[in-house]
């Protein structure tokens, strides 16, 4: 079991009593999970099944945090202590079945839930190019892969294999809660990193390009020699999206040095990561984007995006500060 440990007080990691008391925790904190131009929307509505069962999400998230690209996606909160053989694996096969059977039935779920609470989705459609919200949520979940996210205490070595068994994309999101008598802290995956522009035109700036960090070996062998890279945590909000790789070496280079079109992106094995290949070669850049030595928090750790014109822009006064 889990500990934190904080100014010397000890927190245990806390044992869910049932999905709904878990459920509660991921909506109580979805903007934090999820990111600030997500909505979570909390309704269990039974959809009817074109097919012998049916098969109710937790609930749905809409997410505009790329304005332009707005996604809709099913949630399915889960504990560690739910079979993945015999619960959660046979509600993934009834979400493909039912979605898009059903899509005037979603629609008015989710329209319906965001005007009762106050939220202004036509302005959000509008925003994306759409004439109204109708138009908007039908366009994306007739045209768009379904996507679930699966909140759940613990993610094990079988968990990440499952995302290998389906056509569709799967995220999964460790949430965990620590307690010392009533005094609760949490440790969680974050899905979405909210964009924050450093300037007003970084605002027509979307992101199209993830980050890596490298090893001296590593960098030469699979980056260079390979053309590719490998095992790389990408949020399903991004797999569509990212177009570019740019690699920031380590110690001792600590800087942005070469760049790479993206061919495809293939789930890598069973680590539930996954492995981009190349479109041809790396390109050096003219001028390195080094990290600012009085800013070394920014070094590359887990999910970065960017915009690729922020990298092949760059001048000698550029630092990581500049790109993400």
């Amino acid at each position: 079991m889990q500990k934190i440990l904080s100014n010397d007080n000890e927190y245990c990691e806390y044992e869910y009593v049932d999905e709904a008391e878990f459920e509660k925790d991921i909506v109580d904190n979805a903007k934090k999970i999820f990111g600030n131009k997500t909505i979570y929307i909390d309704v269990k509505k039974l959809i009817k099944a074109k097919y012998k069962n049916s098969s109710i999400p937790d609930g749905y998230l809409f997410d505009y945090t790329v304005e332009a690209k707005p996604k809709l996606y099913l949630v399915e909160n889960e504990l560690k202590t739910h079979s993945i053989r015999d619960h959660i694996a046979p509600q993934l096969v009834q979400f493909a079945f039912n979605y898009k059977h059903n899509l005037l039935e979603i629609k008015d779920i989710i329209v319906n839930n965001m005007i009762e609470n106050n939220i202004d989705i036509d302005s959000i459609a509008k925003n994306a190019g759409y004439r109204n919200a109708d138009a908007m949520i039908t366009d994306i979940i007739s045209k768009d892969k379904l996507g679930v996210i699966i909140p759940i205490d613990e993610i094990t070595d079988e968990l990440k294999e499952l995302k290998n068994l389906f056509r569709f994309d799967i995220e999964l999101l460790q949430f965990k809660k620590f307690f010392i008598g009533k005094d609760y802290v949490y440790s969680y995956d974050k899905f979405n990193e909210d964009i924050v522009p450093n300037n007003n035109k970084d605002l027509l700036m979307e992101p199209d390009t993830i980050l890596v960090a490298a090893e001296k070996k590593g960098f030469k062998e699979e980056f260079l020699g390979n053309n590719r890279w490998y095992a790389v945590a990408i949020g399903i909000n991004m797999l569509d999206k990212l177009k570019y790789i740019a690699v920031y070496q380590k110690s001792p280079v600590k800087a942005i040095t070469y760049y790479a079109e993206i061919a495809n992106i293939d789930l890598y094995e069973d680590t539930g990561k996954y492995i981009i290949y190349f479109n041809g070669e790396a390109k050096k850049l003219k001028i390195p984007i080094p990290l600012n030595p009085k800013n070394t928090n920014k070094a590359p750790q887990g999910r970065v995006y960017t915009n690729i014109k922020k990298i092949i822009n760059a001048n000698n006064k550029t630092t990581l500060d500049d790109i993400f």
